[in-house]
């Protein structure tokens, strides 16, 4: 049966190639032109509407220009009007804008000016909120005539920084000029969509028909005419895409099939060939991927050690920088506090009772730059100056700083210290070491409690070489597992906000690593926590 009596036939023509190629590109046709066309039509829309919400809000920010740089006082009521006219009125998209102004120093607002009926102007005590925000903000309203307008507050905010809103601007856009350009753009394009869908459909059947019916039918015709006999049917070849190809071969098949027998025994035994090297070559190349895949875990894991070393550097500089603009911010006023004390008490008419005083004072703000340039030295990275400690006497100067503020919490402190026990460390850094493990454990132990102080040879020490491993364990409340491994981070602190810094336990380890040791922490649950580190030791103080 030919392709003509298919086409005269509709049931035979709906089996056909080109009828369910027709139907399915016709679907997939439409359901996309339909889709673009609705995307077109909301896109349109919503572009509408942020156009409108845009321009209201630029009006709101050229009354607010306008008015902070011309008369940020509101006086020149003249001026005012002038501006309001020349961008709303009731024949155009912004139909209305209103000035307030704020009165006293709340939130209270006073209308000043509007571009409509100033008797019919609707406001309120909260409008006053509006003066706090940030920038523009726009809301879609209903009117009272039934449509949508974006209404937009603005506040008017003076040159100066940090100077509240001296008053506010509300701008209305009515919708309904853009809702009728919506509105045409909508029925254009239903209008014109049938006509597109038919063109389509009309041109896609004769693509159809070119491209594949006339073709298909033509090699049909062919086969055929082989079918009766005629051995000099051949199809013709006029075309270059896939069906002229298939046309092209159509012609030769008998001696391509036995050509094809020839090669396909000859691959078969190249296949058996290769088939019994194919096994090694493959657990050799599994081999090299294995090895290529532990190389490269190991230099993702370096990679990473690395990054993270590399942020706790990044936030220890970031500390240091903190530390020294605190540092020289408060060590310029404890400067000119000295020097007023020393005109104090360069004075011979003073009480000696005042006299003492001031000594004492003078004393304490000594203490307090002392601290400051220890300080300073953590941010310049001081040189060590190491000499041989006994720990039992640097434990017992600690005591008399540590006294008051543990008397005051109810924390006692129970010391097991061997006597031979010498450190070659730096003083300073050893009394800036305990002091911030102390005072860790005063917050961690808010009730009271006792912190245990051992000294004892490391395990790795030599005879050339002797090392001490110290514990400070306290009674706390411990740490949560998942946090241990972040303690060390600069500004990372489990404590509450505003008791601490983050600084204390990152500064620590710097102090150990500085003398070459290692410092941990073990916090089991429920049993406080234990800071373990070790320092060198030297044979005698």
């Amino acid at each position: 049966m030919s392709f003509w009596h298919l086409r005269l036939r509709p049931l035979a023509w709906l089996r056909s190639l080109h009828a369910k190629l027709f139907l399915l590109l016709g679907l997939v046709t439409s359901v996309i032109t339909v889709a673009v066309a609705y995307n077109i039509i909301r896109n349109s829309r919503r572009e509408l509407e942020r156009y409108s919400k845009q321009l209201v809000i630029e009006a709101a920010g050229t009354v607010e220009t306008d008015i902070v740089e011309r008369d940020p006082t509101f006086k020149d009521s003249d001026k005012l009007d002038q501006l309001l006219a020349s961008i709303a009125g009731p024949d155009r998209s912004i139909f209305q804008i209103d000035v307030f102004k704020r009165v006293g120093k709340g939130n209270e607002v006073d209308l000043v000016r509007s571009s409509g009926q100033e008797e019919e102007i609707e406001w309120g005590p909260e409008i006053g909120s509006y003066l706090t925000l940030p920038k523009a903000q726009a809301e879609l309203v209903d009117l009272n005539t039934g449509r949508q307008a974006w209404k937009v507050y603005q506040p008017i905010r003076a040159h100066k920084p940090g100077q509240p809103a001296i008053g506010l601007v509300r701008a209305y856009c009515d919708l309904e000029r853009w809702e009728v350009v919506w509105d045409n753009n909508l029925k254009r394009t239903l209008h014109t969509l049938p006509g597109v869908l038919l063109g389509e459909f009309i041109l896609l059947w004769l693509i159809l028909r070119m491209l594949i019916s006339d073709p298909i039918e033509a090699m049909v015709l062919t086969m055929q005419r082989l079918e009766r006999g005629e051995s000099g049917a051949r199809a013709p070849v006029r075309r270059s895409d896939e069906l002229g190809l298939i046309a092209a071969r159509f012609n030769d098949m008998a001696t391509q099939i036995q050509r094809a027998g020839e090669e396909r025994e000859s691959l078969i035994r190249e296949i058996r060939g290769l088939n019994a090297n194919l096994q090694d070559r493959i657990d050799a190349a599994l081999s090299e991927l294995q090895a290529k895949n532990d190389e490269l875990a190991a230099l993702v894991e370096r990679n990473a050690l690395l990054r993270e070393e590399l942020g706790a550097q990044e936030r220890l500089a970031v500390a240091g920088q903190l530390t020294a603009t605190f540092a020289h911010e408060v060590g310029t006023p404890l400067n000119l506090v000295t020097g007023h004390l020393q005109l104090l008490d360069a004075q011979k008419d003073l009480p000696d009772k005042t006299r003492e005083r001031l000594h004492v004072i003078h004393a304490q703000i000594q203490r307090v730059g002392d601290i400051v340039r220890r300080l300073l030295d953590l941010t310049r990275r001081p040189q060590l100056n190491r000499k041989p400690q006994a720990f039992a006497a640097l434990l017992q100067d600690l005591q008399q700083l540590w006294t008051p503020t543990l008397a005051a919490h109810g924390i006692t402190v129970e010391a097991e210290v061997p006597p031979e026990c010498c450190l070659d460390v730096d003083r300073k850094q050893m009394e800036q070491l305990f002091l911030n493990l102390m005072n860790n454990a005063v917050d961690a132990m808010p009730e009271g409690g006792t912190v245990r102080l051992r000294a004892r040879p490391a395990e790795e020490s030599t005879p050339g070489g002797l090392w001490w491993e110290l514990h400070f364990h306290d009674s706390g409340h411990g740490i949560p597992a998942d946090l241990l491994g972040q303690v060390f981070r600069p500004m990372f602190t489990t404590k509450p906000e505003g008791k601490g810094t983050g600084l204390g336990l990152s500064i620590c380890r710097e102090i150990v690593r500085g003398h070459g040791g290692e410092i941990r922490i073990e916090s089991p649950e429920g049993k406080g926590t234990c800071v373990v580190f070790t320092l060198p030791g030297a044979v005698s103080a």
